[in-house]
């Protein structure tokens, strides 16, 4: 556990002895730092001594929860994400394994004001998508943060510390909003793991330790997100009729950029995308529309099915009968398991199964 990410009273000021309650927070098995008198990450003059616990508490979409994500620098597992697609190409790439130059060439990889250069002879230790859907005020130079639905992460126990860290150093400013490092922030997310992996990645680890590669997001983590800001206070998917909707597209694009078609996400058909994460399209399991009265609405839809496709798959697998002929066991699960992926489990699934991304898959 950690020590909570707040000053603790040290008594004196100047003593530079630790107070009795941080000492027994630690003999109790609590890992923690309390933040310096002076320096770029005490306390500032007014500052609420709770002010980044209570910050963290609604920040984004989860809160203080958001944080984690960052345990897995491993794995973690996102409800409102759907793989489409496999993502072997991607997997061996990172791991340094790819078979030639024209698997690193078939990899969707971004192409915006922010992506650095990455070196395909060394393995990657991140993958990822920014969201530049929260950036406030676009501009190539305007912090943008990295999207909450998708991370693909090489473990290590180094980096884990790294960010307890640097939680527990509170390094996040305020008044104005310039958020970790006065580097990584003012945008939806940044008190939480949206602000800090990208502080992490571009701010504090060593200079060329990682290697990270940012993918296109409308192929990986497909959002069907609009490139271009809207006259809406937030962000809006291309009305059909402006009028009728009482909003429509500003002439200017999210990530800075004079011309955005090459990342309209909104417009790029389902069966183009690998992964996709249930934002602006709503969750499934409230029965979304879809966005309707705007040009995503065909995405949204085909990406919803696909989810609804699957859903039905699980559910049919869990109909199966127990065992079959003349096998003997008592446990549900593996019984299921273990005839997964039989014919007449494929059959089933193929007759029931709608808005199918790849139908031939299950033929």
């Amino acid at each position: 556990p950690l020590v909570p990410l707040f000053e603790i009273p040290t008594g004196e000021a100047s003593s530079g002895q630790s107070s009795a309650s941080f000492d027994e927070l630690v003999k109790a098995g609590y890992i923690g730092v309390q933040r310096p008198k002076t320096g770029d990450t005490a306390r500032r003059p007014g500052e609420h001594p709770n002010k980044l616990r209570m910050l963290m508490y609604n920040d984004g979409c989860c809160g203080d929860t958001e944080l984690l994500k960052l345990q897995p620098t491993g794995l973690w597992d996102m409800k409102d994400s759907l793989i489409l697609r496999p993502m072997d190409d991607l997997f061996d790439v990172m791991l340094g394994k790819q078979k030639d130059d024209k698997v690193v060439e078939s990899l969707s990889i971004a192409k915006l004001p922010q992506s650095k250069p990455v070196d395909f002879s060394r393995p990657i230790d991140a993958a990822f998508t920014r969201d530049y859907n929260s950036v406030k005020s676009p501009s190539p130079k305007s912090p943008v943060g990295y999207q909450g639905g998708f991370l693909i992460v090489r473990p290590s126990l180094t980096v884990l510390e790294r960010y307890r860290k640097i939680l527990q150093r509170g390094e996040f400013s305020l008044n104005p909003r310039k958020g970790w490092g006065n580097k990584q922030g003012g945008f939806y997310g940044d008190a939480t793991f949206q602000g800090i992996v990208p502080y992490y990645y571009e701010d504090v680890a060593p200079p060329g330790e990682h290697n990270e590669l940012e993918l296109d997001r409308c192929i990986y983590n497909q959002m069907a997100d609009n490139p271009r800001k809207s006259t809406h206070k937030f962000p809006r998917a291309t009305p059909l009729d402006p009028q009728v909707m009482g909003y429509s597209d500003k002439n200017k694009c999210r990530d800075g950029r004079k011309d955005c078609r090459d990342t309209d996400c909104q417009r790029t058909h389902p069966k183009d995308s690998i992964t996709t994460h249930f934002t602006f399209c709503n969750k499934p399991w409230d029965c979304s529309a879809g966005l309707p009265g705007t040009v995503a609405l065909d995405t949204c839809l085909g990406l919803l099915s696909e989810w609804y496709g699957v859903r039905r798959e699980l559910e049919d697998w869990w109909l199966l009968p127990r065992n079959e002929a003349g096998e003997a066991t008592n446990d549900v699960s593996f019984s299921q398991r273990s005839f997964y992926w039989n014919q007449r489990t494929i059959d089933r699934v193929q007759q029931k199964r709608q808005g199918s991304l790849q139908p031939d898959v299950y033929k």
